[in-house]
C-alpha cells in the first residue's frame, strides 16, 4: 500500500510469487525512469523561467 516505486520493484525481484514477475518488474523499472526523466525536465524548465524572471534577463 504505502511503498514507492523502487520498494515495489525490489519487492517483486525478491519475492517473485507471480510466474511474470520479471516483466512486472522490468514494467515499473521503465514507469521509474520515465517519472524521474519527466520530473528531471519540468524542474529544469521551472528553473529556466525562475531564473529569467529573477534576473531579468532573456
Amino acid at each position: 500500500p504505502a511503498e514507492t516505486l523502487a520498494v515495489h520493484i525490489w519487492k517483486v525481484n525478491t519475492e517473485g510469487v507471480t510466474p511474470d514477475a520479471a516483466s512486472i518488474s522490468s514494467g515499473a523499472s521503465a514507469v521509474l525512469i520515465v517519472v524521474i526523466l519527466l520530473f528531471n525536465l519540468l524542474a529544469r524548465m521551472l528553473g529556466r523561467w525562475l531564473y529569467k524572471r529573477m534576473t531579468a534577463t532573456k
